[in-house]
């Protein structure tokens, strides 16, 4: 088995000549930047989401001139000893008004390319990532699908501009041909068993990707693939038949997700009610409504009978108390990449390098018993101290 671990959902904050793209991203979330954390972070495939925008197409284009970019057989490319898939994220209007986001990924510049001049005329501006496209969903999905590329739908349960989180119940409600959608991203509040609540998601791949914003946040979900070849082509063959080469999605724990449970920004009331809240019981308001409290509304399947990759509940090394960006940083130089620390290194030599306290919360992590409060209506959930 040659597993490999992708993060196919990071997003550009400033192109080499200083632009923004991602207006939320950090400046620091460069192409310069990002190889070097995601081999920190143990990772061998990523994928950008901001590859279609006019900044970072010419500059994907000149790293390719410089060599820095290399063709990989079956698409994709070599970059600095990392696998480099191109993809676009866009925001989708639904026909009641509400929004979603996909992704879209191609084999190559070239095709990107063509697909980005075909987008143009129904983009207000290329330069800047998740554009509203004034074009609607089966249009663009035949853009994406004539340029030999892929989709995805992005952090697919969310409240923001999550495609059942927000707009839909089944995806045949927005696209005329779902069947061309070839997985979901789970997001950063649901799980695999949350998602098969929902008969609808059984038919696509379930797949993690961090939605990073920062360098930090790089690989804080992340997916396994067993690949023959690390390459486009068998990407897509791993997606097939409900994931086929997926060996696990890593996914942060829910309860750690900004929209785990349904919050009040009136009362500042989070649920914690075991039945879906959408209505605040204080003071009657509509509330933010949670990933949990949303799929349990929608809910039409046991799904026992699906068989799906494992999914493991990942916390992130900087989420855990005391460990800082300095820190981190001598944490990965002393004792290997983060997914080797949060996974394989022996306890005892992380408590020989670090000490007792952060030992016993990554043993906790590693046996699914680590204390933490739910997060919601924008705010992170947060791990509290191993007695």
């Amino acid at each position: 088995m040659a597993v490999i671990y992708g993060d196919l959902h990071i997003h550009i904050g400033r192109t080499s000549q200083g632009r923004g793209v991602k207006i939320t991203a950090s400046p620091q979330l460069t192409l310069d930047n990002i190889p070097k954390t995601a081999r920190q972070k143990g990772l061998g495939l990523l994928g950008i989401v901001d590859a279609a925008t006019s900044g970072v197409l010419c500059d994907l284009k000149q790293l390719l001139k410089e060599g820095e970019l290399k063709p990989l057989a079956g698409g994709g490319y070599q970059w600095q000893g990392i696998t480099l898939f191109l993809g676009h994220e866009v925001e989708l209007a639904h026909s009641t008004g509400k929004e979603a986001h996909f992704l879209a990924y191609f084999p190559d510049l070239e095709r990107l390319e063509n697909y980005a001049t075909k987008l143009s005329p129904w983009v207000t501006n290329p330069s800047l990532s998740t554009q509203r496209l004034k074009v609607g969903p089966d249009a663009w999905l035949q853009m994406v699908v004539e340029n030999g590329g892929v989709t995805l739908a992005a952090h697919a349960f969310t409240p923001h501009k999550g495609v059942y989180g927000n707009c839909v119940r089944r995806l045949g409600e927005m696209f005329t041909d779902p069947h061309l959608i070839k997985g979901l991203e789970l997001g950063l509040s649901a799980n695999t068993d949350m998602a098969l609540q929902i008969s609808d998601t059984h038919r696509y791949a379930y797949v993690s990707n961090s939605d990073a914003h920062s360098l930090g946040t790089i690989s804080r979900e992340f997916t396994a693939y067993d690949l023959p070849a690390v390459n486009f082509e068998e990407w897509i063959h791993a997606l097939a038949h409900n994931g086929q080469g997926i060996v696990a999605t890593h996914g942060l724990e829910p309860l750690l997700g900004k929209y785990y449970r349904s919050f009040c920004r009136k009362c500042q009331f989070l649920a914690n009610e075991d039945y879906p809240l959408l209505e605040c019981p204080r003071c009657k308001q509509p509330m933010i409504i949670g990933v949990w409290d949303r799929l349990r509304e929608i809910k039409d399947s046991t799904a026992k009978a699906q068989k799906r990759p494992p999914y493991r509940s990942h916390v992130p090394l900087l989420m855990l108390p005391g460990v800082g960006p300095k820190f981190y940083g001598e944490l990965t130089k002393k004792l290997g990449t983060e997914r080797e620390i949060m996974y394989t290194v022996a306890l005892e030599t992380i408590a020989d390098v670090a000490g007792t306290a952060l030992a016993r919360q990554i043993e906790a992590v590693r046996l699914g018993n680590l204390p933490m409060l739910p997060g919601g209506g924008g705010k992170y959930g947060r791990v509290t101290k191993v007695k």
